[in-house]
């Protein structure tokens, strides 16, 4: 079976064409941190018009940022590209003459993670994804919680706070975990330190190589990190955690120490300690997830 993923982000939407749970082909389209609705929405028409005269496309996923009515298949508001009450599956579909069905991008990561990837063997997977922003799931026995009508109690793990009355965050508040462990909360971290404004990726390889500045910036953002991932577990009691987003390869390298600070402060954790890994799927999760909808 064909199906068509789409995965939203902050600053491009990856489209994804999966066979049989397998992405077989992708390509981006930017978005920016405002983009023209209608524009994003005549544009994905095009690309997946171009992919339904090639195969036979059965339906079509989409992971997007923010808070979303799954019901209505609206993306109530996203802080990240600005937009609020957009009925994006009733929009697209309308264009496609297929049902689309639309969650948020942390759960659609999740649910990939928890049924083909790096939980697949655990029955309570908690996904956490470290990117633009910050965003939390938990898949419970390969299965989304159906929730309120806007969102699970899980979906904005991101906005917990970490420190009161601490940065302020996208979505309006001070002290969220998203204000500390988020890419832009390592840059943060790193210009205030230096100056100087370099990517998460360049402050990660510059701590590799032993610069003192990066090494505290990186160091920061896992305290922040642990101290986020402690309140989840003791309030979720994931049987694991799957670190995912585009910084979770470089959070790697220092997935031991973090495994120890959070089973060291986590209530039992000496006793139930919670495993910490890194996903497998990668960038391709919001895409695979969203094709599982």
């Amino acid at each position: 079976m064909y199906a068509i993923g789409i995965d939203i982000g902050g600053m491009s939407a990856k489209i994804g064409l999966v066979k049989d749970n397998i992405l077989i082909y992708e390509e981006r389209i930017p978005t920016g941190s405002d983009p023209d609705y209608d524009a994003f929405v005549e544009a994905l028409r095009q690309r997946i018009a171009a992919l339904q005269a090639k195969y036979p496309v059965e339906k079509v996923g989409i992971s997007s940022c923010g808070l979303i009515d799954r019901q209505k298949g609206s993306i109530v508001y996203s802080n990240n590209i600005r937009w609020t009450n957009k009925h994006l599956t009733e929009d697209l579909g309308n264009r496609i003459g297929l049902n689309v069905r639309i969650a948020n991008d942390a759960k659609c990561a999740a649910l990939a993670e928890a049924v083909l990837g790096a939980g697949k063997s655990f029955s309570r997977v908690c996904m956490i994804t470290l990117g633009t922003g910050v965003g939390g799931c938990m898949i419970r026995n390969g299965q989304l919680g159906e929730g309120s009508r806007y969102a699970d109690a899980d979906d904005m793990l991101g906005h917990i706070t970490v420190e009161h009355n601490g940065r302020l965050c996208t979505c309006g508040r001070r002290g969220c975990l998203e204000a500390y462990a988020s890419a832009p909360a390592l840059t943060r971290n790193y210009a205030e330190l230096t100056g100087e404004e370099l990517s998460a990726k360049e402050i990660f390889d510059r701590a590799r190589a032993r610069e003192p500045q990066a090494g505290a910036a990186v160091a920061s953002f896992r305290e922040y990190l642990a101290d986020g991932l402690v309140s989840i577990v003791n309030v979720l009691r994931p049987e694991v955690i799957v670190l995912g987003g585009g910084m979770a390869a470089a959070a790697a390298d220092y997935m031991d120490d973090l495994r120890r600070a959070v089973n060291t402060l986590v209530f039992g954790g000496d006793v139930l300690p919670v495993e910490i890994t890194t996903a497998e799927l990668g960038n391709e999760a919001g895409m695979v997830g969203a094709a599982l909808l």
